[in-house]
């Protein structure tokens, strides 16, 4: 699982309530949308290297945001395949609206609790990550 948020924070909460879930698999955190683009390409040249199984996109981030994140992964023939699931502080219908037509597969708002990051992490794992 790869996460997008420029939140230290909650990249470090995200990770936590991952290991804490249970869930198997390697978690990994970049902070803005250039730097997910550029960990997607390393892993697309590389033979070695997995694309990960799921994203979470935060939408608020500087320099390149979760909108303008989506919009390339899923024109991307190597990566739109990998699923995509909005973790954002917004609440703004708006951006439901133009994520699900941009093709993420969920929109979630961020928890308020550790519990409820784990109950996140736990359902996200078992939703995209069974194998």
């Amino acid at each position: 699982m790869l996460m997008a948020d420029d939140d230290v924070e909650d990249c470090m909460l995200a990770t936590e309530a991952f290991e804490a879930s249970g869930a198997a698999g390697a978690f990994s955190c970049v902070k803005d949308g250039i730097e997910l683009m550029e960990y997607l390409s390393e892993r697309v040249r590389s033979v070695a290297e997995e694309l990960p199984g799921l994203i979470l996109l935060d939408l608020n981030m500087p320099r390149k945001d979760g909108r303008e994140a989506l919009v390339e992964i899923k024109a991307e023939p190597a990566l739109k395949h990998i699923p995509i699931v909005i973790l954002t502080t917004s609440r703004e219908g708006r951006d439901m609206t133009f994520t699900r037509e941009a093709g993420a597969n969920s929109f979630i708002t961020k928890p308020d609790t550790f519990d409820e990051w784990v109950q996140i992490m736990k359902s996200l794992a078992q939703r995209w990550l069974a194998e």
